[in-house]
């Protein structure tokens, strides 16, 4: 007699493996064209778009223009460097949004920036730029390879909150000092900035660093502080550096944007409404 077989269940099949991943991060979806792009723009979008232009060419330009002048960069160097930042960051902005479908952000490190104004006292400006060449690479690699996902979870995200508090620390201590050397200034824009953020309904109409930045350019064009030069170029001839690649540099501010990327890679990933199509 003929032995029965024994078909195999769902409890004796072995899962298959896991395929591996790939070694860049690959988009989900297929990239917008230019018409859904248009038809997904709004006025809310935009003007949303406009605020983070505002603010990214008034407080963080403000910081590298401080940075930059405590070093000792010319003029040309500071404008190159104020062209760099601006136009690569929004230039990545608009090519990965378009390619990941993500509301992805690209813009210079503002921490990496403070911790500038240490190292330029050591260090030429050509071994600053190689350094943050350096940095620019590693930071690629971790972020194209999906690497960062387990970095992150060997940092806490408090330890790094700290470390971008401490990078800041100053800057909100001057706010003092500020009140002190020149009130005229700083009193209206410290004024402005406490009445829209306590106030919440004139908040939404204006936003508290808007209504700061309207504040200040008002009381500086009161106070007469508002000069122009009499004579030079409108538009800023760009400066060439080429970088310098030290030992020295690299040990200093080889690093230097890492906290500042670590918090942005643990916002959480955009999700789009539900019943909108991709």
């Amino acid at each position: 007699m003929s032995r029965p077989r024994h078909r195999p269940t769902a409890s004796s099949v072995e899962p298959a493996p896991p395929a591996p991943e790939p070694l860049l991060e690959r988009p989900g979806v297929r990239p917008a064209g230019p018409r859904r792009v248009l038809r997904d723009l709004g006025l809310s979008y935009v003007s949303n778009g406009a605020i983070g232009l505002i603010f990214a060419a008034s407080g963080p330009i403000a910081v590298t223009l401080a940075v930059g002048t405590a070093g000792g960069l010319t003029q040309g160097q500071l404008s190159s460097w104020i062209f760099g930042i601006l136009f690569s960051g929004g230039a990545a902005t608009l090519l990965m949004s378009l390619i990941y479908r993500q509301p992805l952000g690209f813009a210079w490190s503002i921490p990496g920036t403070v911790l500038l104004g240490p190292s330029l006292q050591h260090l030429t400006f050509p071994e600053v730029v190689g350094a943050f060449f350096t940095s620019g690479v590693l930071i690629l690699a971790l972020g194209a390879t999906g690497v960062v996902r387990k970095a992150m979870g060997l940092v806490p995200m408090p330890i790094v909150m700290a470390m971008v508090a401490a990078v800041f620390l100053k800057f909100g201590t001057d706010i003092v000092a500020s009140t002190q050397d020149n009130p005229a200034v700083a009193v209206p824009m410290v004024a402005a900035f406490l009445i829209l953020t306590a106030v919440p309904m004139l908040g939404r109409f204006l936003p508290p660093v808007l209504g700061t930045l309207v504040a200040g350019c008002i009381a500086v064009a009161a106070s007469g502080q508002f000069l122009l030069p009499q004579r030079g170029p409108l538009l800023a001839t760009p400066v060439f550096t080429a970088p310098e690649f030290t030992w020295a540099a690299q040990a200093r501010t080889g690093g230097s944007p890492g906290p500042d990327c670590f918090v942005r890679s643990k916002r959480p990933r955009h999700r789009r409404p539900p019943g909108r199509r991709p």
